[in-house]
Order: C-alpha cells, then sequence, then structure tokens
C-alpha cells in the first residue's frame, strides 16, 4: 500500500514535502471524508507548548555549553559512538553552537550542513548555501530579542515550519479528498497569548508541553493523560525502508539511472544507506526524503513529458 500511495500523495502535495506523516494523514483524510466534509485537526500545541523532543534540547541546551570544552568534547566522542541514537547525536552538533539563528538552522536539519552539501555534485550548490534559511530569518530576529531561548526557536517554528510543512501538507492533502481541516489550536488568541509565556510554562523537570497537560487533565482520563507521546506516524518509514531493502528502495536509491542521480553523487547516498543497514546509523529521516525527492523528480518529467506529447 506505502509503495502504490507514495507517487499519488506527492502528486497531491507538488512539492517534495518529506514528512513521514503524510502518508498517514492521506488515508485519515480519505477516510474521515466517507463520513463528514469539515474536520477538526491537532496541528499546534506541539510547537506552542514544547512536545517535540528537540524541545527539550533546544531548553536544556545551555547546560551543555555551559561545560567545560574538554568535558564536551569527550562526552561528544562517547555520543557519536553510539549505535543510531540520532536525535541525541544531533543535539551535540546542533546546540554547541554559539550564534544563536545558526543554532537554530542546525536543531531544523535533519543532517550537519557539511554532510547535506556533500551529497550534491560539485558546482551545484552555491558557497554556504545554509545561509539562505539564515537570510529568510533575518526580518524575524529583531522581533525574538526578549525571548527566551526556546522561545525564539517556537517563534521561527510558527512561522516556518509549521505553515510551510505541517499546514500545508495537511490542506492539500484534505483537499485531495474534498475535506476542509480546521485547526482550533492555531486560533490567533491562543498563539498570541502563549508566545508570551516563558519556557517555565511550557517544558519543566523534564516534562514537555507542561502548561497543555495541566489544562486537559480537566477533561481527559488519567489513563490518557499518562499515556507516552506517540508520534502521528509511529515507526511507519523506518519499517517501510526495513521491508522496501532489495526491493523498491533499490531502485530508489542505488540505480543510477534514477533521476535524482542528475543532482546527488552515488556514492554518498549509498554510505547513507550502508550506514542504514548496518545499524551503525539511523538515517530513515534523510533516506526517505531522497525518497520523496526521486517520485517528485519523477513526477514532474512525467508532466514534461505529456505536456511535450
Amino acid at each position: 500500500m506505502f509503495d502504490a500511495a507514495l507517487p499519488k500523495i506527492i502528486g497531491c502535495l507538488e512539492e517534495p514535502v518529506a514528512s513521514a506523516s503524510i502518508v498517514p494523514m492521506y488515508f485519515v483524510c480519505q477516510r474521515a471524508r466517507q463520513d463528514v466534509k469539515v474536520a477538526l485537526a491537532g496541528q499546534g500545541p506541539d510547537e506552542l507548548f514544547g512536545g517535540y523532543r528537540r524541545h527539550l534540547g533546544v531548553h536544556y541546551g545551555g547546560y551543555w555549553r555551559a561545560l567545560p570544552a574538554w568535558l564536551r568534547s569527550r562526552l561528544a566522542g562517547m555520543i557519536s559512538a553510539l549505535p543510531r541514537n540520532e536525535t541525541l547525536k544531533r543535539s551535540i552538533y546542533s546546540l554547541n553552537v554559539r550564534e544563536r539563528m545558526k543554532r537554530y538552522q542546525n536543531v531544523f536539519s535533519i543532517l550537519p550542513e557539511g554532510e547535506i552539501d556533500n551529497l550534491f555534485h560539485d558546482g551545484l550548490l552555491p558557497p554556504h548555501p545554509g545561509d539562505e534559511v539564515l537570510k529568510s530569518w533575518a526580518d524575524l530576529e529583531p522581533l525574538m530579542e526578549n525571548t527566551d531561548e526556546l522561545g525564539g526557536f517556537q517563534f521561527l517554528e510558527v512561522r516556518s515550519s509549521l505553515p510551510d510543512e505541517l499546514l500545508m501538507y495537511s490542506d492539500k492533502l484534505s483537499m485531495a479528498h474534498g475535506l476542509e481541516v480546521r485547526v482550533p489550536y492555531l486560533d490567533l488568541e491562543v498563539v498570541e497569548y502563549v508566545e508570551r509565556l516563558s519556557a517555565h510554562f511550557k517544558i519543566r523537570r523534564g516534562k514537555r508541553k507542561w502548561l497543555h497537560a495541566r489544562v486537559c487533565e480537566d477533561f481527559l482520563p488519567p489513563e490518557v493523560m499518562g499515556r507516552k507521546k506517540r508520534g502521528f506516524a509511529g515507526t511507519i518509514v523506518d519499517d517501510w525502508l526495513r521491508e522496501s531493502f532489495g526491493k523498491k528502495m533499490e531502485e530508489y536509491l542505488l540505480d543510477r539511472s534514477s533521476a535524482m542521480y542528475g543532482f546527488l553523487r552515488p556514492d554518498a547516498v549509498q554510505a547513507l544507506l550502508n550506514d542504514h543497514r548496518s545499524g551503525r546509523d539511523d538515517n530513515h529521516k534523510i533516506l526517505f526524503s531522497l525518497v520523496v525527492f526521486e517520485e517528485w523528480l519523477r513526477s514532474g518529467l512525467t508532466m514534461g513529458s505529456m505536456a511535450a506529447g
């Protein structure tokens, strides 16, 4: 089902959006439309109240930067040697950056800048392409002067990854089925109120979405409140990658006639795949990004051929 649905989903999106949630979102909207024309979605609380693991890193990152350089270096070496644990490894290289906006950029990225650049053939990217992200945030930086570390990062999320990714694909995939989706958590008054709150109301003693949980306690039973947080997509992409090795994955990532190899270096892609297969690293996010990129390129080539014909 995943293999058959992915090209159709990417066609609906019209952009290479590599979020694991696009697949379950497509089918949830398809099923919901059988009963209703309008649905409410729960997008927003994670960005507003600090619900992602990256928010813990951003919030507590100052403690890491306060450690002596020799200790940070030794700990970083030990963490880098761990198999998989990509979230922790990403935190080490991201949160070690002293410049605030660059630090935020690294937290958003799924790989270090140098590793991403190394995927592309020489001469395709301008020098320091990641700086384009910082330029796009330039107008927002003065508005963040009085925010705490977590609040500044969330300020960017609400104005970048949330509308440009989550809300965009939610809107396109729901409309593909004639379903209208509303996001009540992103009511302007709610957003403005929460953005005035300090990080103390969002993360407390390592618990994420602290204030959100306190409010929900009045409406939800203890067994729901005590349930471990689970992502919408769960392990769907990682499971699919594992099941597809030797099948569809070979066609996507190892066939040098694939459309993406006009842009990417096969040896660099092969290295990512080998490290993931061996269990050394958890590269499912970047590998899925490459799969989506390939499907998007193919959809463009197909449409171009149809137009030419």
